[in-house]
């Protein structure tokens, strides 16, 4: 039977090396999936366009307002980010029930959900925000996307949560090697 090779452990410098998880890298998938919709409402696809803006416009505030106090170490076990993602749930829903291409909130409000609730009820979010993404799709009586709504919203909240606590897991690995080296030796 072979014996599987042993990992080399890590050096302080790759530790201080490894990458960072930034908040702000989730903020431009905010513009990405706006575009769309705000193309939409412009060209007459909405009724109501000053609805739909000022929705969309609180869709952003609340998207960015939930990324960056989650992220914040002070913050991020505050109320502020939950009040934030509890907020961000109904505007998403009553948007991506009236807009024609408001599907593509939902993964949004997962990623923003899972920054929220690493440590508290992930299986919320893996599986409550698909849930609602394919009750809005079949509501809507849009059978096509009651499979890929879902499936987009999962991937993107999984993500998200493997990325946070990867990035958790090394700022410990960090504050132990720091740790360590800060004490004296008490072989000598």
């Amino acid at each position: 039977m072979a014996v599987p090779p042993r990992r080399r452990r890590l050096t302080d410098e790759e530790i201080e090396r490894a990458w960072h998880f930034s908040p702000y890298l989730l903020l431009p998938w905010v513009l990405l999936v706006l575009v769309p919709l705000y193309s939409d409402v412009l060209h007459g696809g909405y009724p109501r366009p000053s609805f739909a803006l000022l929705g969309l416009g609180i869709f952003a505030f609340l998207y960015c307002a939930t990324v960056v106090t989650a992220l914040r170490p002070r913050l991020h076990h505050a109320r502020l980010p939950m009040v934030f993602a509890a907020l961000l749930v109904p505007v998403t829903g009553a948007l991506a029930g009236s807009l024609t291409h408001g599907f593509l909130l939902f993964p949004l409000l997962a990623a923003a959900a899972a920054l929220v609730v690493p440590g508290r009820w992930p299986l919320l979010v893996l599986l409550g925000v698909p849930g609602l993404a394919a009750l809005t799709a079949w509501m809507r009586g849009q059978y096509d996307v009651i499979f890929y709504g879902p499936l987009g919203s999962f991937l993107a909240a999984a993500l998200v949560l493997a990325m946070f606590r990867l990035s958790v897991v090394t700022e410990q690995l960090r504050e132990a090697r720091r740790a360590k080296a800060d004490e004296p030796d008490e072989r000598s």
